[in-house]
Order: structure tokens, then C-alpha cells, then sequence
């Protein structure tokens, strides 16, 4: 994939759009119930939410009818134009997306999110600890993020176990940037945490 600078990304493992609606299947509910997960979190109308690699917006929609406002980010434009098409057919207009151009930047300003959601990106990040700095960055004080990722175990079709990161590695590398855990919960082949700033 070639960002805006003409660069490319090194990073093999990011999700190929061609393969674009597995991200909506049928299967992928029943691993990930968005409505569910959407609850763990106790969003409500003032949060303003950010969507990491926000994909075909399986959370980002669902998010949007709940809260203020949702940034969707994600690296690769083909995601967002599909993504554009479906928030422009259902009229949401408190969608705002957002091209990262920075592997390892989250395009908002600092203290500009209440809440921030990681789905399936913490196996992604090229440096682990500078994205988590980000994540710390862009929540306001008291501010949510809640990861989900791979467990690191042969599961379903997903990223090489070898990229893949525990439950206890995410736990650290978050706890390590001053992000304290809150609740944490078991989702089959993923694990669901939830940080506060």
C-alpha cells in the first residue's frame, strides 16, 4: 500500500481490502456481536469517540447512533471510501473520517477524544509503544480505550500467531503508559480490555 508521501508502508500484515466483506460476515457476528461490545463500554451522548482503523465501520456505525461524534481512522483509503458510501447512504452526519498518514500517528489533536476504540489493530502497530503514547495523546483526562485483539493462540483465520499479542503483553504495554485496566473480558478467539487514562 502506498500512503500519501508516495512511501510504502513495510508493515505485510495490514488487512487486504479485497477480502472486504469478511469484515462484515455473518461468522465475524458471532465472534464480535457489535451491539454487545458497544454495552461493555458505556458509551453515552456526550462521548466523543474515536475508531482506530475503523475498517468498513463495523463499530463506527453502530457507535454513531449513540454518541456526539466519531472519528473513523484507518490507513488505507480504500477502506474509507467504502465507508464513505455506507455513512452517506444511512445520512449519519456525526461521522468525521480520517486518512492516517503516519503509521505510527493518530491524525487528532491532543486530548480531543473522550473514548477511543482498538479493534484488531494492536497486532498492526509498528511500534507498539509510540501508538499507546498516541492512544494516551488523543484521550482527555479520564478518558476510555478499549482493545480488542487476537488471543495469542491458534484460533480463527486471522494474522500469524507469531504477530499476534497476549492478553498480559497488551496489559503491559498499556499499564506501562500510565493507562490504568478497567474491566476486561473473554470473547471467544479475542480478548476485550478496557484502559483509562
Amino acid at each position: 500500500m502506498i500512503n500519501n508521501s508516495g512511501h510504502q508502508h513495510k508493515n505485510h500484515h495490514l488487512f487486504d481490502p479485497k477480502n472486504i466483506q469478511r469484515l462484515e460476515s455473518e461468522e465475524r457476528k458471532t465472534q464480535q456481536d457489535p451491539q454487545k461490545i458497544i454495552k461493555l463500554f458505556s458509551l453515552d451522548a456526550s462521548d466523543i469517540v474515536a475508531d482506530l482503523g475503523c475498517g468498513t465501520g463495523y463499530f463506527t456505525i453502530p457507535i454513531s447512533s449513540i454518541v456526539n461524534k466519531v472519528y473513523g481512522s484507518d490507513i488505507q483509503q480504500e477502506m474509507l471510501d467504502y465507508l464513505t458510501q455506507k455513512i452517506q447512504k444511512q445520512n449519519i452526519t456525526n461521522i468525521e473520517l480520517l486518512l492516517s498518514k503516519d503509521v505510527n500517528q493518530i491524525p487528532l489533536q491532543s486530548e480531543s477524544v473522550t473514548a477511543l476504540l482498538s479493534v484488531m489493530t494492536l497486532h498492526e502497530f509498528q511500534d507498539k509503544n509510540q501508538m499507546i503514547k498516541e492512544i494516551y495523546r488523543v484521550l482527555k483526562p479520564g478518558g476510555k480505550a478499549m482493545v480488542i485483539d487476537f488471543k495469542k493462540e491458534a484460533t480463527v483465520p486471522g494474522p500469524p500467531v507469531s504477530i499476534r499479542v497476549s492478553q498480559q503483553q497488551a496489559i503491559d504495554l498499556f499499564t506501562k503508559e500510565k493507562m490504568n485496566l478497567g474491566d476486561s473480558q473473554d470473547l471467544k478467539s479475542h480478548y476485550l480490555l478496557v484502559f483509562q487514562k
